[in-house]
């Protein structure tokens, strides 16, 4: 698949697709998770996995043991199965996954960011994608952005991205749909995940992924960001689940 070469776009920005309410969903992955459904006829799919890492922001993640809310699972370095007891809540239009063995096990009662992941591959994940659920929630998505992330100029840069749609026009995201991931690399104090999601662009239904890296850090996963904003290799349209392990509030 060739690399997307119009970063700075958003598909609901464009006036054959979604109105400007839908562009909250943008803010969840740093400006790249629905990169794909960008008015062009001409965009290509997502680059494939690199194997270089991302540079470390001026932030970096300090490593501990143990969880912040004391989950203790054991998890191996890889995941091509999706993980088991996995129950799905809907935070605005879009489900997030929960697991009591992997988390969150911490919802704060006054902003609702959904915390405290185990420190294994499924955690990782659920930490992930729990994240691009945010979306369907404009509050919920300023204030997971600001608890969860690592500092550095590329956590300022999106927040700030975030409460100005906020400000806006707080409309939250059109309905999206997690359908799969892989596990792009994991160790105990760094993790790269890629999350596929689908959604409907008024005329089909599109399929669009991305990646982020997390970091453990205090005894949780923390999104680290390059100071562009970004934070994974990957991102942009695919045109099925051929090599992703299917996963979603329908299958699992």
């Amino acid at each position: 698949m060739a690399e997307n070469e119009e970063s700075e776009n958003v598909w609901w920005a464009a006036p054959r697709f979604l109105m400007s309410a839908v562009a909250v969903l943008l803010l969840i992955i740093v400006g790249i998770i629905l990169f794909v459904f960008v008015g062009n006829d001409d965009e290509s799919e997502a680059a494939p996995a690199q194997t270089q890492a991302a540079p470390t922001p001026a932030a970096s993640a300090v490593a501990s043991d143990q969880s912040v809310c004391g989950l203790d699972a054991a998890g191996g370095t890889t995941l091509t199965e999706a993980p088991e007891d996995v129950e799905w809540e809907f935070l605005g239009g879009i489900a997030a996954p929960k697991s009591a063995e992997h988390g969150p096990g911490t919802v704060d009662e006054e902003t609702g960011v959904r915390s405290c992941y185990s420190q294994t591959p499924e955690g990782a994940l659920l930490a992930v994608a729990n994240q691009v659920a945010a979306s369907g929630d404009p509050e919920l998505l300023v204030s997971t952005a600001q608890a969860l992330s690592l500092d550095g100029p590329g956590k300022d840069l999106n927040v700030e991205r975030y409460q100005q749609q906020v400000e806006s026009d707080g409309t939250a995201a059109p309905p999206i749909k997690i359908e799969g991931f892989r596990l792009l690399s994991f160790d105990e104090t760094e993790s790269t995940v890629e999350v596929v999601a689908s959604g409907d662009s008024g005329t089909e239904l599109v399929y669009y992924t991305t990646s982020i890296v997390v970091e453990w850090h205090e005894g949780d996963w923390y999104t680290r960001y390059k100071d562009d904003g970004t934070s994974g290799p990957v991102q942009g349209p695919i045109s099925d689940l051929s090599g992703y392990v299917t996963w979603g509030p329908t299958n699992g």
